[in-house]
């Protein structure tokens, strides 16, 4: 989860330098979906059944993914640069890889 906050803090960083016209639009979609992994890693961890838990780490997995997506039309659309887009795209990969790992244990 640290891992998630961080990103999350880093993306708020980012979209401040996003342009105006983006900030009902993609910066809102960027903010909500990393937010999103965040929480629900967190009401994840908060919940007792292994089957309720699994449920909200997925979320947050989807979540990832989303923000992935997104970054990546930031920088289709020159608000990122590629270093700064790859980057954020592998520290989300190795956040869904912490994810699947909770989701595993708690499946098997």
């Amino acid at each position: 989860m640290a891992k998630a906050f961080a990103l999350l803090v880093e993306v708020y960083q980012i979209i401040k330098r996003f342009p105006a016209d983006e900030r009902f639009a993609l910066t809102d979609d960027l903010k909500r979906a990393a937010n999103s992994v965040v929480h629900n890693l967190a009401e994840g961890y908060g919940r007792y059944e292994p089957k309720d838990k699994t449920r909200f780490y997925k979320i947050a997995r989807g979540s990832a993914y989303e923000s992935m997506s997104q970054i990546l039309v930031a920088e289709s659309q020159k608000y990122l640069g590629a270093e700064l887009s790859d980057d954020l795209i592998k520290s989300y990969k190795e956040t869904i890889e912490e994810i699947n790992a909770l989701i595993y244990s708690l499946e098997k």
